[in-house]
């Protein structure tokens, strides 16, 4: 006989097996990855704004519908290519679906936050929303040490933005590599080595637009000496220089050479917040609901918005671009710290993949998730409801909504 979920005893201590959540009402089983986001997104939509909590399990929400889009384009890819483990080859598809030790959900001791323990996690901080959230958070405070360190010395932060022109013709697997030899071509100049900071962290963010297409830009922060600021219009030329040698401009076209001039370095002084160099966004937090919503409108197919509402809204065509921008970016780096920058700011060199992986916070234990469970919470897309549940109510919460999912204790 299977008990309702309301007359189960709640578990004893949070070390023992969890199992549910205060669901109200059944939720409807899902295939996991199987569509375009539905009703979450829509309801987080709807709430996103109400107080700082539901907007937080908003945006979890959502990155975790993006991560299942995601997946579902990459195990039908990796179908098409005859690949039998697509986690081998397109990690993200394994990401927090996957297990490689007893599945646990913990508590944060810092935070209060719930989160997995025992899935397997790709650290890709480009085609992971989860991931990225988790890395670009951790980039946020090293970045803001890194400011404090300057600040102590008496250094001047200043954000310098570099950008070039492109077209909807170019493809980014193109203009990732000239980017990247502009860079390197413009480092070793000696004009540039008069201007060069004492360190500097750069930032490489990525946009798409309807319009333009792809979008690759940079932000530094330059650790200046209050009498080595850099001067725009100087910084202007050495860059239109570089760029020319690395084709990414037409040394014959004027207006394009008159635009290069108006917009593509731009310097701002008294630059204090991480948050802009961490993001790799579209420059308006992408994770909010309201956010992607907005990527659909014409602003947003105007100015621009992160590839992974690409993953979203799905227009013809959305599919191929976001596994092209898979491909370009696959290894590149989001941040780049000047050689002894971090040893000198006191910051730990961890990789990515390193910072992904959340059970390396101090935590509680707060539920164990059997196997038959978690495949339960797989079918259903519930990763993000399920957290929300153990936040909200611990083990009981978390038994409830694997009850309302459809899954029974004596399938264990």
């Amino acid at each position: 006989m299977i008990l309702p979920p309301e007359s189960l005893p709640a578990a004893p201590t949070p070390q023992r097996t969890a199992l549910a959540e205060a669901a109200s009402g059944k939720a409807k089983p899902r295939a996991a990855g199987g569509g375009p986001l539905g009703t979450n997104a829509k309801s987080s939509s709807a709430s996103a704004e109400d107080d700082p909590d539901t907007r937080r399990k908003a945006t979890r929400a959502l990155r975790f519908q993006v991560l299942s889009e995601a997946r579902h384009l990459f195990l039908t890819t990796a179908r098409s290519e005859g690949i039998k483990h697509a986690g081998n080859v397109y990690r993200t598809a394994a990401c927090r679906h996957l297990h490689h030790a007893d599945i646990n959900v913990m508590k944060n001791l810092e935070h209060g936050t719930a989160f997995y323990a025992g899935l397997v996690t790709c650290g890709s901080l480009w085609s992971c929303s989860v991931c990225a959230s988790r890395i670009q958070e951790r980039r946020r405070h090293e970045i803001k040490a890194a400011i404090a360190w300057a600040e102590s010395l008496g250094l001047v932060c200043v954000l310098v933005t570099f950008t070039f022109p492109h077209s909807i013709a170019d493809r980014l697997s193109d203009l990732i590599p000239r980017q990247r030899d502009a860079f390197t071509r413009l480092r070793k100049t000696r004009a540039y080595a008069k201007l060069k900071p004492v360190g500097l962290i750069r930032s490489l963010e990525l946009t798409y637009s309807d319009r333009n297409g792809w979008h690759p830009h940079t932000h530094e922060i330059w650790f200046c000496e209050p009498h080595k600021i850099p001067c725009r219009v100087r910084l202007t030329d050495l860059w239109y220089t570089a760029c020319n040698r690395a084709g990414l401009v037409d040394p014959d076209d004027d207006t394009q050479a008159g635009h290069f001039n108006i917009y593509a370095v731009d310097v701002k002084r008294d630059m204090t917040c991480g948050d802009y160099l961490a993001k790799q966004d579209d420059s308006r937090s992408w994770g909010f609901a309201e956010e992607v919503s907005k990527a659909t409108s014409k602003a947003g197919r105007r100015k621009g918005f992160h590839p992974f509402h690409l993953l979203v809204r799905k227009n013809p065509g959305d599919p191929a671009r976001f596994l092209d921008y898979h491909a370009a970016m696959k290894g590149a780096r989001q941040l780049f710290w000047s050689p002894g920058l971090k040893a000198k700011v006191g910051i730990d060199d961890l990789s990515d993949e390193v910072i992904a992986d959340e059970s390396r916070d101090p935590a509680d234990l707060l539920a164990h998730i059997p196997l038959s469970a978690w495949r339960v919470v797989r079918s259903n897309d519930a990763h993000a409801k399920l957290l929300d549940a153990a936040e909200s109510g611990g083990a009981p919460a978390v038994r409830s909504l694997l009850f309302a999912l459809g899954w029974r204790a004596e399938d264990v």
